[in-house]
């Protein structure tokens, strides 16, 4: 199973994340760049706990299973 995190800084000085499952690894940085600027300029999280402002890290993360038994 792979996953994206993304954490974004907001405007009120915190940090909101969201975990984006299966992603297709290996889309062009700029394709991505794009998409996480669509969701900063439409602030996909509620305003009340602050507009998204700046991606603060994107990490991917690759969890393998083997079954022993």
């Amino acid at each position: 199973m792979r996953h994206y995190t993304l954490v974004f800084n907001t405007t009120k000085g915190s940090r909101r994340s969201v975990r984006i499952a299966n992603p297709v690894v290996g889309l062009p940085t700029t394709d991505i760049e794009a998409a996480v600027g669509q969701m900063i300029a439409n602030d996909i999280f509620d305003p009340e706990r602050g507009g998204l402002e700046s991606l603060n890290r994107m990490e991917l993360a690759v969890m393998e299973r083997t079954t022993v038994l």
